[in-house]
């Protein structure tokens, strides 16, 4: 009673002190209406409105966007002081989970409203970048270097969005060039002492001419590994080893304007991590289980994408090419496994308005893989593994007046090396009585293939895993009051999922030491999400933004008949939150504070170890960044960013211990 009276207390400290600063702006000087432009008057970028009247995501499909999260990637480096994706992405929404093995260079997956990591599908610029093999992305071999905003669409109000996201889709959306400049950058890192981390990037950016631009980047990180962390009462502080790391990317972004009509975009990415792997903390010391074991991924992504934009109609023709890498090697045990995947797509997509009052939406989309690899084999005996993912959908947008708008798909999906065809349907309902006033709700039904390791990986693998399969309902009460000229804006979303056919891996049911894959869980989900947000002018040139985010959550196994019915899916939490207080300056810069809380999470299915049960914590990240300061030709920016101010002892994964309090010094130059 007295932790559900903790929790109780830690929601309304949080969410009652915003309330209050929010609606207080109402008496304060509303001198900075500008702010809510289409535009950020600072750094000129896209609109922050984004819960109420927020544009449609440009890459991935969906009709109505009202319950996308959109952020611009340089708000997000102001926030947590950051360019690595892992970190990046933990300012992004109260629901959204990053679990990290370390610091840079870790592994690192995302997990949305407590269901497992492999529900979460990443993109780059609307092309899938998670892996059929493991069906994770790994968001610690990721930067934002030459990304422009970030969007997070969760599954039921993703409509006519690849069916297996289960969980969310992420998208991280390419910059593009608007003039040329050339642009260096260095990050160093401190936990106090010396200076173990570093990144070095670069930019260039060119418009030869009004209808081409052109931008290239790349980016090196790199770090010892080394960092002092908590270990236990008798060797309360031992430097991590084996963590060490280097990250190097490339990225290209170059638009052609064919016509008043059609534009033609070209993406290329690259990225290569090579690292230790995480063993877990056992040795006294030395913080690692293993230090001899690497792991090595490489990704390089090309594509080219055609957009139409015509009076009563509009489409997208996609094509990529994807090579990606992986490799574990232990010379010390003698073990070594590498893959290559090489992965071929296509993507067209149109709609079309037929009238004032309905448009018409449709889609094909076909992705194929082929893994080679030295741990994946087919029951035939071929170590060549193919597998076609083919899709399409068709749907409908029906507004019978400025008021109400429903609309309705149906996405058939089939996988060829599981021979299985599904078909989804997809719904959502949105109501406006009034202008401030908005309530949307949405439905899907949404299959995720099992991953080639789960139905390959030699001596383990079970090819007769069927798909697991979901629903997922959602409805958001959102408000937009006008007062005195300012816009806060409040929602509450309540979900709930159910999926079935989940595949656990788990010890063989004949008592071997091996382990296997199976069918036989049913996993659900449901509850709240909490936000606030609103902008206080502090002057012409000053403003405050706060927001807030908070997340009931029940996450339970609701296998029938299982030993662990009830109980929480491991690593997830049932109440999250997240604060940031942004105050900027057109003349200087900002400073802004992240403050993140989540409660204690079970990390065995049965929820009885509570050795094992991590504890909650609250962090906070502190940042000032200066805006960028011309000199002639040159321009400067600087940021200087605490992360762990208080210095917690804390993992986001059981045995992997998080660095304390750590500083972070940044300086940029760009030339005109």
């Amino acid at each position: 009673m007295l932790a559900q009276e903790g929790r109780i207390g830690v929601f309304l400290s949080h969410f009652a002190a915003f309330c209050l600063m929010v609606f207080g702006i109402a008496f304060s000087n509303p001198v900075w209406l500008h702010a809510q432009s289409s535009d950020d008057s600072l750094r000129h970028l896209p609109a922050k409105t984004v819960e109420i009247s927020a544009p449609r995501p440009a890459d991935l499909p969906v009709i109505d966007a009202r319950q996308v999260e959109i952020k611009p990637a340089v708000r997000l480096t102001e926030i947590t002081g950051s360019t690595i994706t892992s970190d990046v992405l933990r300012a992004l929404s109260s629901s959204l989970d990053v679990r990290r093995y370390g610091p840079l260079g870790s592994i690192a997956i995302p997990s949305y409203r407590g269901l497992p990591a492999e529900y979460t599908i990443v993109y780059r610029d609307g092309i899938r970048l998670t892996s059929e093999q493991l069906g994770l992305t790994d968001l610690g071999q990721l930067s934002l270097h030459g990304i422009s905003h970030v969007e997070l669409i969760p599954s039921s109000s993703a409509v006519l969005l690849g069916g297996d996201a289960v969980g969310a889709a992420i998208d991280l959306v390419s910059q593009t060039a608007d003039s040329t400049s050339l642009q260096i950058g260095s990050d160093q890192i401190s936990y106090g002492e010396g200076f173990p981390e570093q990144s070095y990037y670069g930019q260039i950016t060119a418009k030869p001419s009004p209808s081409f631009s052109i931008l290239g980047g790349w980016s090196l990180d790199q770090s010892t590994g080394a960092f002092p962390f908590f270990q236990d009462a008798v060797h309360p502080t031992v430097l991590r080893e084996n963590n060490d790391a280097i990250l190097r990317s490339g990225n290209i972004s170059a638009v052609w304007n064919a016509s008043d009509q059609t534009l033609v975009h070209f993406i290329g990415n690259y990225f290569f991590a090579n690292r230790g792997s995480p063993g877990a903390v056992i040795t006294e010391g030395r913080g690692a289980s293993s230090l001899t074991a690497r792991l090595t991924d490489e990704q390089g992504l090309a594509a080219i994408k055609i957009d139409h934009d015509a009076e009563d109609w509009n489409g997208t023709l996609t094509l990529q090419y994807q090579n990606q890498y992986e490799a574990f090697n232990d010379r010390v045990q003698g073990f070594n496994d590498s893959a290559i995947n090489i992965l071929y797509g296509f993507q067209a997509r149109a709609n079309r308005k037929l009238n004032d009052w309905l448009s018409g939406y449709a889609g094909v989309d076909l992705l194929h893989t082929r893994l080679t690899g030295s741990s994946n084999v087919k029951p035939d005996g071929n170590s060549i593994i193919g597998r076609d993912r083919f899709g399409a959908y068709t749907a409908v947008s029906i507004t019978p007046s400025e008021l109400l708008q429903v609309t309705a798909s149906l996405r058939p999906e089939y996988v060829s090396d599981l021979n299985e065809f599904d078909l989804l349907p997809q719904a959502s309902i949105d109501y406006t009585p009034r202008s401030w006033l908005d309530f949307n709700a949405a439905y899907s039904k949404s299959a995720h293939a099992p991953t080639l390791n789960d139905l390959y990986y030699k001596l383990y693998g079970q090819p007769t895993l069927k798909p697991e399969r979901a629903d997922n309902w959602q409805a958001t009460l959102a408000i937009q009051p006008h007062l005195w000229s300012i816009m806060p804006k409040l929602s509450a979303t309540y979900f709930n999922a159910r999926i079935e056919n989940e595949i656990v891996w788990r010890p063989d049911i004949l008592g071997t030491s091996a382990w296997y894959p199976y069918n036989i869980g049913v996993a659900g989900i449901h509850g709240w999400e909490i936000k606030a947000e609103g902008t206080l002018g502090l002057s012409p040139h000053a403003a405050v933004h706060l927001e807030e985010g908070y997340t009931f959550l029940t996450s339970q196994n609701l296998t029938p008949g299982d030993s662990n019915y009830g109980r929480e899916l491991i690593y997830s939490t049932p109440h999250s939150s997240l604060t940031t207080i942004q105050i900027e300056h057109d003349k200087w810069g900002s400073i802004a504070a992240m403050l993140r809380y989540r409660d204690r999470k079970w990390t065995d299915a049965a929820n009885v170890d509570t050795a094992s049960r991590l504890p909650s914590v609250y962090l906070y990240t502190l940042t000032l960044a200066t805006r960028e300061f011309r000199l002639g030709q040159f321009g400067v920016h600087a940021l200087f960013s605490i992360d762990n101010l208080t210095d917690e002892h804390y993992v986001e994964v059981l045995n992997y211990p998080m660095p304390g309090r750590t500083y972070k010094f940044s300086i940029q130059l760009k030339y005109f």
